[in-house]
């Protein structure tokens, strides 16, 4: 027998419904840990520019520990996507922020091993100014994390993360013509290889910006 069901009954059972399966903001926390990573290995490349070569190898190791913990995170992330029921986004576009920020700290590792091993020297301020920007853009990614549950007012965030990836890209074509002042052909390639790790960096979290930009468009 068909009992009619009214309207008020009905949106109480959906309130029901939605209350058993809220939606999950876990994958955001974990992306938002993610980017302190980033934030980290900014830190220990910062120290590593003004250190004594007797201590880059104590803060590269830093910076490797930086990134085991960014991989752990990201596993983390995969793991957590692949068994929660709701997000506050698409699970893809979730993975894909992980996997970018896992790219970049990866890339900030990579530059510290090259200061070791290359035994590059001092590096141009340039590298200070590029860190700088590379450690707002990261600040920028972890703010627009943390609204990706409420898309409004991000495009500002947006933009201004387009902005520092311009500005870095800038800094880099001037710290590599500055290279031929070097005297060295050895020290200019050395240094070379260090600022386009760096640039490699700025690269990836202007990825970060240009999918935030595509889910802002997508969802609006």
């Amino acid at each position: 027998m068909f009992t009619s069901v009214s309207p008020f009954e009905s949106a109480a059972v959906n309130h029901v419904k939605f209350s058993l399966f809220p939606a999950e903001y876990r994958g955001l926390e974990l992306l938002r840990d993610l980017s302190s990573e980033v934030l980290d290995g900014v830190q220990i490349l910062s120290q590593m520019l003004g250190a004594a070569d007797n201590e880059q190898e104590g803060l590269a190791a830093g910076l490797n520990s930086t990134e085991a913990r960014a991989t752990d995170r990201h596993y983390a992330v995969l793991t957590h996507l692949r068994t929660s029921y709701v997000n506050p986004l698409p699970r893809e576009d979730l993975y894909t922020f992980s996997r970018l920020l896992h790219e970049a700290v990866e890339q900030l590792s990579g530059a510290g091993d090259l200061l070791v091993h290359t035994g590059a020297g001092r590096l141009s301020r340039r590298a200070a100014e590029q860190l700088e920007m590379i450690g707002r853009q990261a600040e920028l990614a972890s703010a627009a994390i943390g609204q990706l549950n409420n898309l409004d007012d991000l495009e500002d965030t947006w933009l201004e993360m387009v902005r520092l990836s311009k500005r870095a890209s800038r800094t880099h074509r001037v710290w590599v013509a500055e290279l031929s002042d070097l005297q060295k052909a050895s020290l200019i390639v050395k240094h070379r290889y260090v600022a386009d790790q760096l640039l490699a960096a700025v690269h990836t979290l202007r990825a970060v910006a240009d999918h935030l930009g595509r889910i802002l468009v997508k969802e609006s």
